[in-house]
């Protein structure tokens, strides 16, 4: 029998009386298929191991024997200034010219109610009014003629005071027929529809000034006993970088500045209200119900002398042989190191550091049981 074997330059042939060559091209043709195989692997690149996660933290820095926590608290958006408009008198609505969305300049129409009625009371009160002046003046004349008495002439004179009274409150009424804008603003929620009756002080419009926003945080009991104690809201804003960023603005920080700030916490969530302003820039929409959070580095209570200070307990951990360390953060490479330091005494949430920090250290206060040495972390919120 003839066979061509690939590999073999030249037919072999092959019979059933020559076993040994056979063997021998078999041989090489089984080299050739091992030496691919061996080959073959390194054709294709091994993929490489997915990069670690970087890990946020909250950093806490120490200061010139202060320290400044990093900290940020969600919210909603409300406008800073902001009118629930009413008219003062009852009537029907006959014009509504804007709709929501409607930017209106100071003293512009919003909405206004049939004046009629309020019309014909005022020519009343106003015929009133003139019909008793001439009656004080005539009882004014007799008075001076001797012929009316002092009491005649007071009754006369109270009477038409009490109806200039009264054209004043018919004019008043008059111009309560009308909602103008009260500031530069825009027009959030109407609340009613055009051609009804409506009560007096009964809610019409929701009108906002979208220019200033501002958002409502609760602050935790632990960390408004961080902040420095006996400032005033104008020294705290001075202290602190305060910014908020939208949710749907992922990239943009708007600086922010406290409002108010309550003294007493909630008697439910047992959190403190903290109110912060922040400007709307022009290229951007803003609007009241969006969420945001506020992040803020705010100085903490320190220690009394030069060389120690307090953080949070959560920041301390301890080593396989019970001792104390921090991981401190390198900004340069973004990692944490192991920092040894020498505890003191609790104060609530905080702790004193004798010994190990330095001002300008920056130390992790957040999953620092994740971390590992050398790990490499980002800032949270950032």
């Amino acid at each position: 029998m003839a066979a061509t074997a690939r590999g073999c330059k030249k037919p072999i042939e092959i019979r059933d009386s020559d076993p040994v060559g056979a063997r021998s091209c078999r041989g090489i043709v089984g080299s050739i298929l091992l030496a691919l195989v061996a080959v073959l692997p390194g054709c294709w690149a091994q993929p490489e191991p997915p990069p670690e996660p970087i890990r946020p933290v909250k950093i806490l820095k120490l200061e010139g024997g202060a320290s400044v926590f990093n900290v940020e608290y969600p919210g909603i958006i409300e406008a800073a200034r902001s009118a629930r408009m009413a008219f003062e008198v009852a009537g029907r609505i006959i014009d509504f010219p804007v709709v929501e969305g409607d930017r209106i300049a100071k003293g512009g129409l919003i909405a206004s109610l049939d004046p009629r009625d309020f019309e014909e009371a005022l020519a009343k009160h106003e015929a009133n009014a003139n019909f008793l002046k001439v009656e004080r003046d005539r009882h004014q004349s007799l008075f001076d003629q001797g012929v009316d008495s002092r009491q005649i002439l007071d009754k006369s004179i109270k009477n038409y005071q009490i109806a200039l009274s009264s054209v004043a409150q018919a004019k008043k009424a008059m111009e309560d027929t009308e909602l103008r804008a009260p500031f530069d603003g825009v027009v959030a929620i109407k609340l009613v529809k055009e051609f009804r009756n409506v009560r007096a002080k009964e809610q019409v419009v929701i009108f906002e000034d979208d220019s200033y926003m501002k958002i409502i945080v609760s602050l935790p009991e632990a960390d408004y006993a961080r902040l420095t104690p006996g400032l005033t809201l104008a020294e705290r804003n001075s202290r602190a970088d305060m910014r908020v960023v939208v949710t749907s603005i992922p990239d943009r920080e708007f600086p922010a500045h406290v409002t108010e700030a309550a003294s007493a916490a909630d008697p439910v969530t047992r959190t403190f209200r903290i109110t912060l302003a922040f400007e709307v820039p022009k290229d951007v929409v803003v609007s009241s119900g969006m969420t945001a959070r506020a992040v803020a580095s705010a100085e903490v209570v320190v220690g009394d002398g030069d060389a120690d200070f307090m953080i949070p307990i959560q920041a301390a951990r301890g080593n396989e042989a019970g001792n104390p360390f921090v991981w401190s953060l390198d900004p340069a490479t973004m990692e944490v190191h192991r920092s040894p330091v020498t505890l003191g005494a609790v104060s609530g949430a905080m702790v004193r550091v004798l010994s190990g920090l330095n001002d300008g250290d920056e130390i992790a206060t957040s999953g620092v049981g994740e971390l590992r040495e050398g790990m490499r972390v980002r800032r949270f919120g950032i």
